[in-house]
C-alpha cells in the first residue's frame, strides 16, 4: 500500500466490525448493498470542489457515523456541526468502502461468490480476478486532485489463513499485505502452472502526469509464505498510443513495443528483479548522445521457471 497520506474521520462503530469472527459473518447481501451504495455516493464526490460543504444529513453517510461527527466536529478540520468538507467526505467514504471490502474478504461466503459481478465496479472501483479465482485486487480511484491519478488497492490471495485488514484508521494501511503487491493496483491477472507451483502474471497500468504513463508486469510465487517477485518490468513513457505492452497467456509470452522520450531514453529489455542494470541514470553520461524518437522492442518468454529475454531490438 502507499504511505499514510491522512487519517480518516472513521466511526467507533466501523472498527469493531472486524473485532471478531462473528462480526465478519454478518448478512453478506447486505455488505454488497451497502458497499454498492457507498461507491454510488462516492462516484458523485470531486477533489477539485474544496471548499463545498455538503450537509451531514444529505452526505449518505450511516446515522451513527453522522451521530459521530455531530458529538466530536470540533476535533477536526474540515468538519461542522451539520456539514462535511466534500474532500473529508471523501476520506470518510473511502474508509467506509475498504471497511465494507475486507469484511467481506473474511466472510465465509467470499469464495463462493464471483464478487466482480456483486460490487458495482463501474464506477471508481476496479475488480480483477485470476484465472483461477485465487488472487483478487480491488482498486479504488483516489480522488486526490492531482494529476497523478493514484488508487488504493488491495489484493487477497484466498488461501491466505489472514485475510486483509484496515490498520491505524486508514484505507490506505491495510495488514496481512505481501509487499510485492504494493502500488496502483492491476488490470489483468494470469495464472502460469509450473511442475512444482503456480505463479502470476499481473499487469498495471497508472498516469503519473498529464503526459506521463507507466505499463509495469511482474511474475510473483509464494515462498515461505509470501510472494515475491520472479520478474520485474515497467516502462514510462509520453506516447501512449503507440505503446504496446502485452502478455499472451497461450504462448506465455511478453510484447514490448515503444518509442524512446525523455522518461525513457533508452531501449531496456531487462529484469528488475534480477538485475540493477535498468535502474541506471540514463543521464549519468553527459557526452553521450541519447537518440529519442527510437522505436524499441522486447519479447520475453516464459521458460518453465521465470521469463527470459527472447528478442529485442
Amino acid at each position: 500500500m502507499k504511505l499514510n497520506k491522512h487519517l480518516g474521520f472513521i466511526a467507533i462503530f466501523l472498527l469493531c466490525s472486524i473485532s471478531g469472527f462473528s462480526q465478519t459473518q454478518k448478512s453478506f447481501k447486505k455488505l454488497i448493498e451497502n458497499t454498492n451504495f457507498y461507491l454510488e455516493q462516492y462516484s458523485k464526490l470531486t477533489p477539485l470542489e474544496t471548499d463545498n460543504f455538503i450537509a451531514l444529513d444529505q452526505s449518505g453517510l450511516p446515522n451513527q457515523e453522522i451521530k459521530y461527527i455531530k458529538d466530536h466536529f470540533l476535533e477536526y478540520d474540515g468538519y461542522s456541526k451539520d456539514s462535511i468538507s466534500e474532500f473529508n467526505l471523501i476520506l470518510e467514504f473511502q474508509s467506509l468502502i475498504f471497511q465494507n471490502i475486507t469484511t467481506i474478504i473474511a466472510h465465509q461466503e467470499f469464495e463462493k461468490q464471483k464478487i466482480e459481478e456483486l460490487i458495482n465496479k463501474n464506477l471508481d472501483l476496479a475488480i480483477v480476478v485470476s484465472d483461477d479465482r485465487k488472487l483478487v485486487n480491488f482498486s479504488l480511484d483516489e480522488k486526490t486532485g492531482g494529476t497523478y491519478q493514484s488508487r488504493i488497492s488491495i489484493t487477497h490471495y484466498v488461501e491466505d489463513s489472514v485475510p486483509p485488514s484496515i490498520k491505524n484508521k486508514d484505507p490506505h494501511e491495510i495488514s496481512n499485505q505481501h509487499a510485492v503487491f504494493e502500488g496502483d493496483g492491476f488490470y489483468e491477472i494470469h495464472s502460469i502452472n509450473t511442475e512444482k507451483e503456480t505463479k502470476y502474471v499481473l499487469l498495471g497500468f497508472v498516469k503519473g502526469c498529464i503526459s506521463c504513463f507507466e505499463f509495469n508486469i511482474s511474475l510473483v510465487s509464494l515462498k515461505d509464505g509470501f510472494f515475491e517477485a520472479d520478474f520485474l518490468y515497467s516502462i514510462n513513457t509520453r506516447n501512449i498510443s503507440e505503446t504496446e505492452f502485452e502478455y499472451h497467456p497461450a504462448s506465455k509470452t511478453i510484447s514490448v513495443s515503444y518509442f524512446t522520450d525523455d522518461l525513457t531514453p533508452e531501449c531496456i529489455c531487462t529484469n528488475d528483479a534480477s538485475s540493477n542494470e535498468a535502474q541506471k541514470d540514463f543521464y549519468s553520461n553527459a557526452e553521450e548522445e541519447l537518440i529519442l524518437g527510437k522505436r524499441c522492442k522486447c519479447t520475453f518468454k516464459f521458460n518453465g521457471q521465470n521469463f527470459e529475454l527472447s528478442n529485442s531490438n
